[in-house]
């Protein structure tokens, strides 16, 4: 039963959860797990929280800045193009693949799901939202947000920025609601309202038989089981870690898309791995530009796949499954 709480009743909850202000704040923690109850945090989304989320003297929130294409911030920025020269290196788009891929024995390209470059510099941070809320974010405001991160305004870190803020604040696509969360409480609130419950599941990644001690690039095979999930293909919120001095998610509420678990097995070792994969059914609008259309050559219109890597997560209601 997806809405296992009226829903009426439980947006009255929601209200009097974000309007508590008492000393003794609740966690984002402890957020999480009051409204979505039936929703654990996957190791995967752990990495983007402080170490000791629950310690109010922890000032070592931010990360150090990477290139977009580290993250692959741009997902969701059907609008915009890139090159392949631009694109050269960037083993990010190797996450893109085709819907007859899905196929049981179909390979994969070399996939890194954690990110091993990141493990050194460690991931951004998101912040508790009453922090988060006291620093601006407006590209209105760089002047001011590029000083208080003692960020050069000509340096490639100030460049980052921009950009991350003029994507939070580029006109949604049409049909799709659009949101860049600065705390894990802020898109808890987007995936539920946009979702209207609060009885969800959360697609990303998962090592099945083994922990991922050493992050490497794999080339996997795609098993039996591949899991459609059924759902109106409007019903799924979809966030995307972008580059930023803490941790952002563009999260946006998709339309024309479709959700699957995919059981993959890579070759040289055995690994298994239940990967989130979302299918963009109607790409008609996207620039023929966009990384997707060059790396997989092909043309908008033609549905465009990617596995959910590390930073990327998908909201669905539980009834989906």
């Amino acid at each position: 039963m997806a809405n296992f709480i009226p829903f009426f009743f439980f947006l009255s909850a929601l209200m009097l959860v974000g309007a508590s202000s008492s000393s003794r704040e609740m966690s984002p923690v402890g957020y999480w797990n009051k409204l979505l109850p039936r929703t654990p945090i996957p190791t995967s989304l752990h990495a983007f929280l402080p170490k000791d989320i629950d310690d109010p003297s922890q000032t070592k929130y931010f990360g150090i800045l990477r290139s977009r294409g580290c993250t692959g911030g741009d997902y969701d920025a059907y609008k915009r193009g890139t090159t392949l020269d631009q694109l050269e290196g960037n083993s990010e788009t190797n996450f893109f693949f085709l819907k007859n891929n899905l196929k049981p024995g179909s390979k994969t390209k070399k996939l890194d799901f954690v990110k091993k470059v990141h493990l050194t510099s460690g991931w951004p941070t998101l912040l508790p939202r009453r922090e988060a809320q006291g620093f601006p974010f407006s590209s209105s405001k760089l002047a001011d947000i590029l000083k208080r991160f003692s960020l050069d305004p000509n340096s490639a870190d100030a460049s980052i920025v921009k950009h991350t803020l003029e994507d939070c604040e580029m006109e949604a696509n049409k049909g799709e609601t659009r949101y860049c969360a600065t705390s894990l409480e802020s898109m808890v609130d987007f995936a539920v309202s946009q979702l209207k419950t609060n009885d969800l599941q959360l697609l990303t990644y998962s090592f099945v038989n083994k922990e991922e001690r050493e992050p490497k690039s794999r080339v996997y095979t795609v098993q039996p089981g591949v899991v459609e999930l059924e759902l109106p293909s409007s019903q799924a919120v979809v966030c995307h870690i972008q580059s930023y001095p803490y941790a952002v998610f563009h999260c946006h509420m998709t339309i024309n898309t479709k959700s699957y678990i995919v059981p993959l097995v890579a070759e040289e070792d055995g690994i298994r791995v239940s990967a989130g994969a979302v299918c963009h059914t109607d790409t008609s609008s996207w620039n023929p530009n966009h990384a997707s259309m060059l790396v997989l050559g092909i043309k908008p219109g033609t549905p465009v796949c990617h596995f959910l890597s590390h930073g990327h997560f998908v909201f669905v209601p539980n009834s989906a499954s």
